[in-house]
């Protein structure tokens, strides 16, 4: 039920007291994760497996909990390592299908470029290096 006088009740913003809004979503979050550091979609699967914080507390229990404690953390380490493998598999194909496309492109657009990244992927894994970025 609406009191009689809610027309009347005006909303006074003062300096500096308006709406504020905050982006505070975890994609926030996992986009700030340096390209070095880490692969942003795994490392966002991963959370929603367990948080960090539930890691850290089963690493914690693992190294200075009671026996009870050691042995399920470990138990829940294991299932997560686990986890982990399946979606960096995952992950892995998704990876493969993003360069066939991204190859597939150049092949279109600068088919003599591709033809020397071929060559020294291929030379590279004739040797057994790593194909490492130009410098």
């Amino acid at each position: 039920m609406f009191p009689w006088f809610w027309i009347y009740a005006p909303q006074t913003h003062w300096p500096w007291s308006g709406a504020v809004t905050q982006d505070i979503s975890p994609e926030t979050f996992f986009a700030g994760i340096k390209p070095g550091a880490g692969v942003p979609e795994i490392e966002r699967d991963v959370f929603e497996k367990a948080s960090y914080g539930k890691q850290l507390g089963w690493l914690l229990d693992a190294v200075a909990g009671s026996e009870e404690e050691k042995v399920e953390a470990l138990a829940n380490l294991r299932e997560l390592h686990e986890e982990v493998r399946q979606i960096k598999r995952r992950h892995a194909a998704d990876r493969e299908r993003a360069a066939m496309k991204l190859l597939s492109r150049l092949e279109e657009e600068n088919p003599e470029a591709l033809r020397r990244v071929l060559q020294r992927f291929a030379a590279n894994a004739a040797s057994g290096r790593r194909a490492l970025p130009a410098q």
